[in-house]
């Protein structure tokens, strides 16, 4: 009989597929929308307020919610302080975000975004007045429970903003974001009931703010780094080529986006349950890697070679200078799939720390290389200068994670290589089915014939060669290899 740890995990990770699943499908919708209803210029405008808003949030972050779920035990004290000390900072936020707009718009050579900026300054403070009791759902792996609190938010967003977008330009976006932060205020407090306290406990917020000083760090290089990049494209390029850069990030992050949320989200409080327990934290960890690479390696090949066909069907003409964006995005995102799954466990088993050395490594690199590169290759020059960034803070993570788990790679190299062919193959004859067949008929049928090639492939492979692909979900997410007809029969 399977441990517990494992069985809860495995429904974890079943409801926050389910979750990030729904939500990024809701996004892709919108972003498809309203791409054909917006211009490049309203998409950079909203990445230059969203940058500032989000940089300002993160130097702010005391970790608190982290905090909550990697401690042990926590009780109502540490709840509040938490709480109050999201309010007291995003009230803090707010503030200087309203009077600093002007200057930082300035500062961007976009006029137009200091009345983004301030409005969308409310956004932190609606977000922190959510229900703290969340921490605890994610803790306990109540993932069902935050499932129907994520998607309301994401239904909310969308459907303001598609609604008000021919009428409203850029501000239909504002207006959707703040819809989707009042609507996760409220489901908050339904499915996660808090009643808010302040609260002056100086013990209890020393007592997480220890492990949260390491989010805060990590916080504020990683937000470091993407803010200079937005920043020197818009003042070399123009907020239009950040608007492309935008959307083009949006679409090639998407899929690992919603592997390293499903996965990482589920991982860290799971990891954090198994601190003292190395073999089952080994095992989970090689079936994490390995259903990531699953996932994310045909996925992306599949995104680079149809990346033309997909701007060209679904963007329209604005957006054809995305293509090799998204191309040379989604290759930095295979060459960083490995971090994807050991970001969790240095997090869950108390190790913050380490990753802000992988963080700082990448994102001084980032803005070393995007600086020469945007210069001369313009926005894909800023898209390529990922590639090396990302190289090396993947050979950092491999060190680390050799120094918590005994051989933590044993075992992968036949399945790694199955996949690297199976994405091959799938990437070559999508490519060719595109070439045939022009227009939405041909995107559709290059896409869903890639994707089945794909499923046969390794469907076949692992039963001819059993490479071990459905054997490690079963091993460690028992109940997604049920669902998915997996015995430990029919793997072994």
């Amino acid at each position: 009989m399977k441990d517990r740890p494992f069985e809860r995990a495995g429904m974890a990770l079943v409801w926050k597929t389910i979750q990030h699943f729904g939500v990024k499908l809701i996004f892709l919708v919108r972003l498809l929308i309203l791409a054909r209803l917006l211009s490049p210029d309203d998409f950079g405008l909203l990445a230059i307020a969203s940058i500032v808003i989000d940089i300002l949030t993160r130097i702010t972050n005391f970790g608190m919610i982290p905090a909550l779920v990697q401690r042990v035990e926590a009780d109502d004290e540490h709840y509040n302080i938490a709480w109050t000390v999201g309010i007291l900072r995003a009230l803090v936020v707010a503030s200087v975000t309203i009077l600093a707009a002007p200057i930082v718009a300035q500062f961007f050579a976009a006029p137009r975004a200091a009345d983004i900026i301030q409005w969308l300054a409310f956004r932190p403070l609606i977000d922190a007045a959510a229900s703290i009791k969340v921490a605890k759902l994610t803790r306990n792996l109540h993932f069902r429970s935050l499932a129907f609190i994520e998607l309301p938010k994401a239904l909310a967003n969308t459907l303001i903003a598609i609604a008000l977008a021919p009428w409203l330009g850029v501000w239909a976006l504002v207006a959707g974001t703040l819809a989707g932060s009042i609507a996760y205020l409220i489901v908050s407090y339904v499915l996660a009931p808090y009643h808010p306290r302040f609260s002056v406990d100086f013990n209890a917020a020393q007592s997480l703010t220890r492990y949260g000083q390491w989010v805060f760090f990590t916080s504020l290089i990683v937000m470091t780094g993407q803010t200079v990049l937005r920043l020197v494209i818009s003042r070399q390029l123009g907020a239009a080529e950040l608007g492309l850069y935008y959307l083009a990030a949006s679409l090639a992050f998407l899929p690992s986006d919603v592997a390293s949320e499903v996965v990482g989200e589920v991982a860290f409080p799971f990891y954090a349950r198994l601190q003292s327990d190395i073999r089952q934290a080994s095992l989970a960890f090689r079936s994490m890697l390995t259903s990531v690479l699953a996932l994310l390696l045909p996925t992306l090949s599949l995104l680079i070679a149809l990346a033309p066909s997909l701007v060209e069907t679904l963007l329209g003409p604005r957006w054809i200078g995305t293509a090799p964006i998204i191309q040379g995005l989604s290759l930095a995102n295979i060459v960083g799939l490995l971090g994807e799954t050991i970001a969790p466990i240095l997090n869950g088993t108390g190790r913050p720390d380490k990753i802000l050395v992988i963080e700082a490594i990448q994102s001084s690199l980032l803005i070393a290389f995007a600086w020469g590169l945007a210069s001369r290759y313009g926005v894909v020059g800023a898209a390529l200068a990922w590639l090396p960034a990302v190289a090396a803070s993947q050979l950092v993570s491999v060190i680390f994670v050799r120094q918590i788990l005994p051989q933590p790679f044993a075992g992968l190299g036949r399945p790694m290589g199955a996949l690297i062919v199976v994405s091959l193959i799938a990437a070559l004859t999508a490519m060719s089915i595109d070439s045939m067949l022009s227009g939405l008929v041909g995107f559709a049928s290059s896409s869903l014939l890639g994707i089945a090639l794909i499923g046969i492939l390794l469907w076949v492979l692992e039963r001819r060669f059993t490479l071990g692909l459905s054997d490690g979900l079963n091993q460690a997410f028992p109940q997604v290899a049920t669902m998915m007809g997996l015995s430990p029969r029919q793997i072994a």
